[in-house]
């Protein structure tokens, strides 16, 4: 009986099943000397890192070397094919492609974010214990998850100027003064913000609640806190965002080009637009439903139009439907984009092109879509429910108000005022004008008696 087996010796090549009855393609048997189209494979596990699905015996092409059942597990095997560095935190080796060779420094995420916040947090000393309890217990509740990092970044180094500068080892020492220092030594390091100020307010809140600072808090508002002008709106100009659009469709990538949309059509914050479920999109009413967690912990649903429906429609007809979550987007290996890996794609993507769009910011797209809901009419508190803003201040950071929208509304307005004008006049009488026509009006009586 005629087997279909190939006869490559490889030791690289899984073990192969003999068939019990001879394997027919068609019609006709194959041939000794006819090399075959498929082969018979026995089934056989996945070789892809951390995968543990089995591949199914059945008939597969014959020069295949190695057994994956999928792209993205493929993918994920060849990222981790070469000894590329050594790990800054467990001295083991580093995994990766070939042009990966000594830019990685971590062997895995975990041991990134481990090396990260030892440095981040050793050199705070004996305050170190009452941060990393406050950022696992009370500050998860009082900050969205985007914020974790920014409210841990502020505190280790306030501790570290109190702990290093200072010379300070008791919290009940760290007075208003100690604040006003600090504010000083940021400042002359270049630092012009003072967010870190209310991270620091509520931090001290806390050890209060907690009864562990017995004194008031020493952040003072009407001291320290940053009083000026509003920072202002950046909106791209047309011009502008014509420009970095063309060069997002350059990249060929349609999820780029969807999430621009979304960001230009809709206003999302990048986050956002990473946090986009496929039900969360209505494709009959074409709204999209942003769900927590946002900045303000407060969903809302928005519109969108022409563009996002155009290249939403191209992103599902290529998006894979086997990656394991429901995330709008995904990326080469199937795993869902997070805030900082879709902003490091189009800087990826974008940063040997010259500005704007080289320089090219996500946020600012939020910026373009507000002004320019703005300056065509649209009222302002609309526009806070859509952008899903708490107060008038923070929404004012976004809306930029153009010269023509000055120029057009005060025409429109002096023009009515104008109309009005002509339409209610009325004719005013003074005093002595009223006083001598009644003297005219009783002579002509008195004549009239007479």
């Amino acid at each position: 009986m005629q087997q279909v087996i190939d006869n490559i010796d490889s030791a690289a090549l899984p073990k192969v099943a003999e068939p019990s009855s001879p394997v027919s393609l068609g019609t006709g048997r194959f041939s000794a000397t006819h090399r075959p189209p498929t082969r018979y494979w026995e089934a056989t596990s996945c070789e892809g890192p951390g995968c543990a699905k089995t591949i199914p015996a059945g008939l597969y092409p014959p020069q295949r070397l190695r057994s994956f059942c999928s792209a993205s597990c493929r993918n994920r095997e060849a990222i981790s094919r070469y000894e590329v560095g050594t790990c800054l935190h467990c001295g083991g080796p580093i995994m990766g492609c070939k042009n990966e060779v000594g830019k990685k420094k971590f062997c895995c995420d975990e041991h990134w974010h481990t090396h990260e916040t030892e440095e981040i947090l050793a050199p705070t000393g004996v305050f170190r214990s009452f941060v990393e309890e406050y950022m696992s217990g009370a500050a998860p509740n009082n900050y969205a998850v985007s914020t974790l990092h920014s409210v841990r970044v502020s505190l280790a180094g306030f501790f570290r100027f109190v702990a290093q500068v200072e010379r300070i080892t008791d919290l009940d020492l760290i007075r208003p003064r100690v604040i006003t220092r600090f504010i000083a030594a940021e400042r002359e390091r270049g630092l012009t913000s003072r967010n870190y100020l209310s991270h620091l307010s509520t931090f001290f809140g806390w050890l209060i609640s907690e009864e562990r600072y017995d004194r008031a808090n020493p952040v003072v508002a009407r001291i320290h806190h940053q009083r000026g002008a509003l920072a202002e709106a950046r909106p791209y100009n047309n011009a502008d965002l014509l420009t970095i659009w063309e060069c997002v469709e350059r990249t060929g990538k349609i999820e780029l080009m969807l999430a621009f949309a979304i960001g230009e059509e809709c206003g999302l914050r990048v986050g956002e637009v990473a946090n986009v479920r496929l039900g969360d999109i209505d494709h009959a009413a074409q709204t999209i439903f942003v769900r927590l967690p946002t900045k303000n912990k407060r969903t809302r649903t928005v519109p969108f139009h022409g563009k996002v429906k155009k290249y939403l429609a191209l992103w599902l007809a290529k998006r894979n439907p086997d990656c394991a979550h429901d995330h709008l987007l995904h990326n080469n290996v199937l795993t869902r984009f997070s805030q900082s890996t879709l902003d490091g794609w189009y800087k990826k993507h974008l940063r040997d092109v010259p500005d704007p769009a080289g320089s090219f910011k996500f946020h600012r797209l939020r910026h373009t879509w507000a002004t320019n809901l703005m300056n065509n009419g649209m009222e302002l508190a609309v526009l806070k429910e859509l952008g899903g803003w708490q107060t008038w201040n923070s929404m004012q950071r976004y809306i930029k108000v153009l010269a023509g929208t000055v120029m057009s509304q005060y025409e429109a307005a002096y023009a009515s005022l104008q109309a009005n004008s002509e339409s209610e006049e009325e004719e005013t009488l003074s005093l002595l004008d009223f006083a001598m026509m009644n003297a005219a009006e009783l002579v002509s009586v008195t004549t009239h008696t007479s």
